[in-house]
C-alpha cells in the first residue's frame, strides 16, 4: 500500500513539475513577445526611407559607367537599433592591368534615422557627409545644410526633382545636389544626381569631376557617371 502512495506521489510531484516547466514556457514566449514588440516600436528609424536600402548582408551590388568604369560593392554590415547603419565596402576593377599605384578599395556608410539618410562615407563624391534624403519622399521637396569640400565650408541645397517605379513597380526617388562658390567647376557650381531604387539603395550617379591639366593650366571638367547593373532573370 505504502509503495503504491509512493508511486502516486511521485507521479503528482512529476505532472506539478511538468505544468510548472510549460507554464515557465509560455511566460518566457510571452515575455519575449512583448519584448520584441517593445523594441520594434521603439525603433526611431523610418521604414519608409530604410525601404529604398538593402538590408541583408552581403548583398552584391556591381555597377559600370564613364570610360569601361566598373566597381562593385558588398553590403558589409547592418547595425540594426535606434537608427539604421549600413556599411558597404568594396573594389574598383583595375584597367590600369596592374600599373596603377592607387589604392582602388571603396567604403560606403548610411545612417538611416526617424526623418533622414546621411551618408557619413563617399568615395565617389567631394562632399564626404550629406543628408542624401529627407521625408516628405515627395517630388519638389528641398532641403540645405552646409558642408565641408577639401576643408572648406560650403552650402549644398538637394531637391528631389523626380519621383517613379521601375517595371517592376519598385519605388524609385530621384534628387540634384548643387554646390555654389567652388572654383574652376561649371558656373563656379558642383553638380551630383543620384537615383535610389527600393530595395536597390545607389542606382544611378552623375557628377563633374576636375580633370588636371598641365602646369600653369586650369584643371577641366567633365561628367562622370555609372549605375548598377541588373542581369535580365530568365522566366
Amino acid at each position: 500500500m505504502k509503495t503504491i502512495i509512493k508511486k502516486m506521489c511521485c507521479f503528482i510531484c512529476s505532472f506539478i513539475l511538468l505544468i510548472g516547466l510549460v507554464g515557465c514556457g509560455k511566460t518566457s514566449q510571452s515575455i519575449d513577445k512583448k519584448s520584441n514588440e517593445k523594441v520594434e516600436k521603439t525603433k526611431k528609424y523610418n521604414k519608409e526611407l530604410a525601404s529604398l536600402f538593402p538590408f541583408v548582408e552581403g548583398t552584391v551590388l556591381r555597377y559600370s559607367g564613364t570610360l569601361e568604369h566598373m566597381h562593385t560593392l558588398t553590403l558589409n554590415k547592418v547595425i540594426d537599433g535606434d537608427v539604421l547603419k549600413l556599411n558597404f565596402k568594396g573594389q574598383i576593377e583595375d584597367l590600369s592591368e596592374g600599373e596603377t599605384k592607387k589604392d582602388l578599395t571603396i567604403e560606403e556608410e548610411y545612417i538611416i534615422d526617424k526623418d533622414s539618410v546621411k551618408q557619413v562615407k563617399s568615395w565617389q563624391s567631394i562632399i564626404n557627409e550629406q543628408v542624401v534624403l529627407k521625408l516628405p519622399i515627395k517630388k519638389g521637396n528641398v532641403w540645405k545644410q552646409k558642408v565641408i569640400i577639401k576643408g572648406k565650408e560650403y552650402e549644398a541645397e538637394t531637391k528631389i526633382v523626380d519621383i517613379s517605379k521601375d517595371e517592376k513597380n519598385k519605388n524609385m526617388v530621384k534628387t540634384e545636389t548643387i554646390v555654389k562658390g567652388i572654383k574652376n567647376y561649371p558656373q563656379n557650381t558642383y553638380k551630383e544626381i543620384k537615383v535610389y531604387k527600393q530595395d536597390k539603395g545607389l542606382v544611378e550617379f552623375t557628377n563633374t569631376i576636375l580633370l588636371e591639366g598641365k602646369e600653369n593650366e586650369k584643371p577641366t571638367s567633365m561628367e562622370f557617371g555609372y549605375h548598377l547593373f541588373e542581369p535580365e532573370k530568365s522566366k
